[in-house]
């Protein structure tokens, strides 16, 4: 009878495809380690950034431009990355909130629930506070309101009519100072980078 030879051979020979796709989805150690070295776990971001646009004054309620430093995802399309989006400005705890609740690409407007951090990871911008200048504020407001207030004593009706007009007049004035006066308002800087956290 004629003897078999087993050929046994130290040559590399590919994997099937299908062998190569099991073996390299099994968790390996497939990097270097040193000794007490962990693994870093790469987490998704959940933020984009973002810039001012140019250089504006905030005052009241007003809206801010922004340019998306990179692309952004909603759940139909991307926005790409230099896109501007206004954000609606509000002065509330020391801070200026900014909130974006729609986005125009390409004529279609997008609804989206953005708000905007700032680089210390707190929502809204910080607005430097300044009791002094809060106070002198309070304190001209406050000037401008008792302005015009008195009662006028006149001896016939042509001069009440006269003083009650010209009291109107200053009481107008001084409540429109007063509002100005009180209105928070501050610049924003072009290029001041901030965050958008979408809440969906």
């Amino acid at each position: 009878t004629p003897t078999r030879k087993n050929i046994v051979s130290a040559l590399y020979r590919e994997p099937s495809d299908s062998a190569f796709a099991a073996d390299w989805s099994q968790t390996k150690n497939r990097g270097f380690y040193t000794a007490g070295s962990t693994e870093e776990v790469v987490q998704p971001k959940n933020s984009i950034k973002a810039c001012v646009h140019e250089a504006q004054t905030v005052v009241g309620e007003t809206g801010v431009r922004l340019r998306l430093l990179e692309p952004a995802k909603t759940p139909q399309r991307t926005i790409p990355k230099g896109t501007i989006i206004t954000a609606n400005a509000k002065f509330q705890n020391g801070r200026l909130q900014l909130k974006v609740t729609s986005v125009e690409l390409e004529g279609n407007i997008i609804p989206v629930d953005i708000t905007i951090y700032d680089l210390d990871g707190q929502q809204g911008l910080y607005v430097p506070y300044s009791p002094e200048m809060n106070a002198l504020t309070e304190m001209a407001g406050n000037m401008s309101q008792t302005g015009g207030t008195s009662v006028m004593l006149t001896q016939n009706a042509g001069q009440q009519v006269a003083a009650d007009l010209s009291r109107g007049v200053v009481q107008g004035i001084s409540g429109y100072f007063a509002k100005k006066v009180r209105t928070p308002k501050v610049t924003l800087k072009a290029g001041y980078q901030v965050f958008l956290v979408s809440k969906k």
